[in-house]
């Protein structure tokens, strides 16, 4: 427990840190020409079993983007909305600002849409090639910066992911910081919806779930404190997939973990998280 106290207390601290400025609403603009979908696997749709079978990137189908899509494509202002999606799988808040995404790069794996250099650039250039005519960004990144931990720390253990949490916090502030601010100066009145972080380790006994469940709250309210600042709206999975009971079956059900390893969502967790971010999006209002 008093590793959970000082996760939330990290939390806490580093919220602050990132909070003094005046809050303001979230931005909404309706849907235009493009969505530009941003960040790592999860952006991406990634699914170890289509992986192996075939990582061509038409198909992975299934991703929140992509039910977030079909959602906006059933308006009548996002019916002709086109995804542009740099997701990249593998990528981190670091990579993401520094890149090259090494998933393409490095490996020769297809990306849904090629770019070169770092997202973030890709990100600027696109959206000063197609002023005013993107909206919205969605963006999940983060998760791989915890799971670069886990395997510094050898596997799951909370003690030695709790002594990096500060370290992880830390990063995380200050490269969603940059992410945002430079969203926010190409785009100062778009739509910025982000999807916040899962707990796909709670599986194991009770007190590895409770510390790891405290972490994914952690790392979730700086993300939360981030999006306030800069007017962005957030999509939170936590609570669907790791606290909705019974659990851990209704974890199991939603990610792949519990039958093959995979931390990545089943075609049901994808949906619930698109209808998430289509909830924080304020689009229903546009559906008949």
């Amino acid at each position: 427990m008093r590793a959970i106290r000082r996760m939330l207390l990290a939390a806490v601290m580093f919220t602050g840190a990132v909070s003094t400025a005046a809050a303001q609403p979230a931005r909404f603009s309706a849907p235009k020409d493009y969505v530009l979908a941003l960040g790592d696997s999860l952006t991406f749709g990634f699914q170890r079993t289509k992986f192996n079978a075939n990582p061509d990137p038409t198909n992975f189908d299934t991703g929140f983007v992509d039910d977030f899509a079909r959602r906006l494509l059933a308006t009548a202002p996002g019916r002709d909305s086109r995804v542009v999606n740099f997701g990249c799988p593998g990528e981190t808040s670091s990579s993401f600002l520094t890149g090259p995404c090494a998933y393409q790069s490095i490996f020769g794996l297809p990306l849904h849409d090629t770019f070169e250099g770092s997202q973030i650039d890709a990100a600027e250039a696109f959206l000063a090639a197609h002023r005013g005519q993107v909206g919205p960004i969605l963006i999940s990144i983060g998760a791989n910066d915890v799971l670069d931990a886990v395997t510094a720390c050898g596997g799951v253990n909370p003690q030695c992911i709790g002594a990096l949490l500060p370290a992880i916090l830390a990063t995380l502030s200050a490269n969603y910081s940059e992410i945002l601010g430079r969203l926010r100066a190409a785009a100062p009145d778009i739509e910025i919806v982000i999807l916040e972080l899962y707990n796909p380790f709670a599986i194991f006994d009770a007190q590895t779930n409770a510390q790891t469940n405290g972490l994914t709250i952690a790392i979730n309210q700086v993300i939360e404190g981030l999006a306030t600042v800069n007017r962005a709206r957030v999509a939170n999975p936590f609570p669907a997939f790791d606290l909705a009971p019974p659990q851990p079956a209704t974890l199991c059900g939603v990610i792949f973990f519990c039958a093959n390893g995979d931390i990545h969502p089943r075609d049901a967790g994808y949906q619930v998280m698109g209808d998430l971010m289509w909830a924080a999006s304020g689009y229903a209002s546009f559906e008949r």
